[in-house]
């Protein structure tokens, strides 16, 4: 079984070995113990804290109960600009042409911009190989939390995605900008950024306009390309509301999406009530790393993404409910939730306690 909780110290080395499998540019999850310590740290004050902070960090694991495991991470930043300034490159287009000549040429110029100030920020979304199927309400669990302690974050949200690197795991685009004005390889900014010590960036990077032309065709060509594992990563985030604004990252061109936090679909979608317990629900909650099973009595429903209302003491499951007195149109949103005595167990809550769920799959 397995269930999304806040980060806590026993989970240093199972980060770590998370960190490796993820590879190369998840500059969020560097396989460094010292930086995951403050990571872990960093989250468990943001959780601990009653006030929100600009500077809060919350970091989500998904854990095999059965195996006593973290098999997952997922993040959530307040703020983008909490320490120092979020930069992005704007690809925006520029036409010049000639009367005397009668031509016309265009391209795109790459334009240095912290648009993205002031911003929420979801990342660090990995799931381990074997857990693959998993990401997809994982990634849910981190909107629905956001939709629950609303007042911890901004109007806007902005996710960033790995850039495309070469079977050498080279980036294109570093290769093309990067080496020339910072003078040291992907690798070394990658693990520069990844233990917090990023203003470099700010004292190095180039001012002026960069037209994309003056780029080698590969460089141009990864302009706004995904990594090679975040291309359904990307297709989530589409699906959930964000949009490509033309942004993208100044290390390896890796596409910025934003969305209004408000309209996010998962955040429309949210209900809350109080839980109830019935027997007639299946005993075993979803999200395994095995084929779920069904009984006659829950082949029919959809399982649903459910979260405690503590923020200290969160817990977030795939399981099958039921909503109950729920009649009143007006009032939908609040009906009783019932679950498996398994899944309130698992959640650590008894009947009555109020919980929110995403009601869609």
């Amino acid at each position: 079984m397995l269930i999304i909780r806040p980060v806590a110290q026993r989970d240093l080395e199972d980060l770590l070995q998370l960190a490796h499998k993820a590879g190369q540019g998840m500059t969020s999850l560097p396989p460094c113990a010292e930086t995951l310590q403050r990571t872990i740290n960093k989250s468990q004050a943001s959780f601990d804290s009653l006030t929100p902070r600009a500077e809060d960090y919350f970091l989500l694991v998904l854990e095999d109960l059965d195996i006593h495991k973290v098999v997952g991470t997922a993040a959530i930043y307040a703020r983008t600009d909490s320490k120092q300034a979020f930069y992005a490159y704007r690809v925006m287009p520029a036409i010049h042409y000639s009367h005397s000549l009668g031509k016309e040429v265009r391209s795109d110029v790459l334009h240095l911009a912290n648009d993205y100030t002031d911003c929420s920020e979801v990342g660090t979304l990995f799931v381990d190989p074997d857990y693959r199927g998993n990401g997809h309400w994982l990634a849910k669990a981190r909107y629905l939390f956001m939709g629950v302690f609303r007042e911890r974050f901004h109007s806007h949200v902005v996710a960033e995605l790995r850039g495309w690197l070469d079977d050498q795991g080279k980036s294109p685009f570093w290769d093309a900008i990067g080496q020339h004005f910072f003078e040291m390889s992907f690798d070394e900014a990658d693990r520069l950024c990844a233990t917090g010590t990023n203003q470099f960036i700010t004292e190095l990077m180039p001012k002026h306009p960069i037209y994309t032309r003056l780029l080698s065709e590969g460089a141009q060509a990864v302009l706004g390309k995904p990594h090679q594992d975040g291309r359904r990563a990307l297709q989530l985030l589409v699906d959930e509301g964000f949009e490509n604004e033309n942004f993208i990252d100044i290390f390896d061109a890796g596409p910025m999406l934003r969305a209004k936090i408000d309209n996010l679909t998962s955040v429309k979608a949210i209900k809350k009530g109080p839980a109830a317990s019935s027997s007639s629900l299946a005993a075993e909650t979803t999200g395994t790393a095995t084929p779920e099973k069904t009984t006659p009595e829950t082949a029919t429903l959809t399982p649903q993404i459910v979260m405690t209302g503590q923020l200290n003491d969160l817990r977030v499951i795939k399981t099958h409910v039921t909503y109950a007195n729920s009649s009143d149109s007006t009032n939908n949103n609040e009906a009783t939730i019932e679950l498996a005595p398994s899944a309130l167990d698992a959640l650590g809550i008894q009947a009555g306690d109020l919980i929110y769920t995403i009601d869609r799959s």
